[in-house]
């Protein structure tokens, strides 16, 4: 994904990720067909790809979202319910999105945001 990702972006471009790190070698049950890299693990696979990282924050020491934002993410996920209701790619994903939630709630997941530069 990230070779692609250099791929698309033009020279000297720029991109943003979200990414969730493991903290340790092995999860408790971790969501099926996700790979959650190291930090030193995706440190490697950016250079592979020929990225740099520029910049990397911890979501929770940015602003809270908006109160704005918020109402629209809301209706999006309303919005998805209704037009989905039971259908098994969206029961999937929000048992995956729990799973997720709760590596990350006892420190075996931390998630990252990280500016990305594709070198000229």
């Amino acid at each position: 994904m990230l070779r692609e990702l250099r791929r698309v972006l033009r020279p000297s471009g720029r991109a943003g990720l979200l990414v969730f790190l493991a903290t340790r070698d092995r999860l408790d049950n971790p969501p099926s067909g996700n790979h959650f890299p190291s930090r030193a693990q995706l440190t490697a696979l950016l250079l592979e790809a020929g990225l740099t990282e520029t910049a990397a924050v911890d979501p929770a020491s940015l602003p809270a979202p908006s109160a704005c934002w918020r109402e629209r993410t809301a209706a999006v996920d309303d919005e998805l319910r209704r037009r989905f209701g039971n259908a098994p790619q969206l029961v999937t994903a929000m048992e995956q999105s729990h799973r997720i939630g709760q590596l990350l709630r006892s420190g075996e997941l931390v998630s990252q945001v990280i500016r990305l530069h594709r070198p000229a």
